[in-house]
């Protein structure tokens, strides 16, 4: 009998987590190295989990205290949602945006930083930080952004979706 109040307790403790702490979500993208990678953390040191592009295909490796539990290869299969649709679930607050970049051409680079000011506007971004270089001689984009989602609305608005 105490076994199964102890394993109720720790499943509402865990539930009131999953609405009271949020998920911080790092996503950095550097088009130099070809180079993406999601960095995900909960309760840090307690739940981690990081995408990475190996190999032209997503891996997640997912950590428990630090230690690896689970490192495989996503694939897409027969999701009902799209990209988007996951990202408006989401409910993202906190978000700030450091990009860097530059292309060959001047005027490309104005246009882009135009547009991504005009973006950030339609956004829920709370700050944005760009450094457009001008006088660049080859293109590159370097992207760090950060924002902290709460995992259990997250989880409702999916399932009602």
């Amino acid at each position: 009998m105490k076994l199964i109040v102890i394993i109720i307790l720790i499943a509402v403790i865990f539930t009131i987590l999953l609405f009271k702490i949020a998920l911080k979500i790092n996503l950095v993208f550097n088009s130099d190295k070809s180079d993406l990678n999601l960095k995900l953390f909960w309760l840090d040191p307690f739940i981690k989990a990081s995408v990475t592009i190996k190999n032209t295909k997503p891996v997640l490796t997912l950590y428990l205290f630090n230690r690896i539990i689970l490192d495989r290869e996503l694939n897409r299969g027969k999701s009902k949602h799209t990209g988007m649709e996951l990202v408006q679930c989401t409910d993202a607050k906190d978000i700030h945006v450091n990009v860097k970049y530059g292309f060959g051409d001047p005027f490309t680079t104005g246009i882009a930083c135009g547009a991504i000011n005009v973006a950030s506007q339609f956004a829920n971004i709370d700050s944005i930080n760009q450094t457009p270089d001008f006088m660049t001689t080859s293109d590159y984009i370097y992207l760090n952004a950060t924002a902290k989602v709460k995992i259990g609305s997250t989880l409702i608005k999916l399932y009602r979706s």
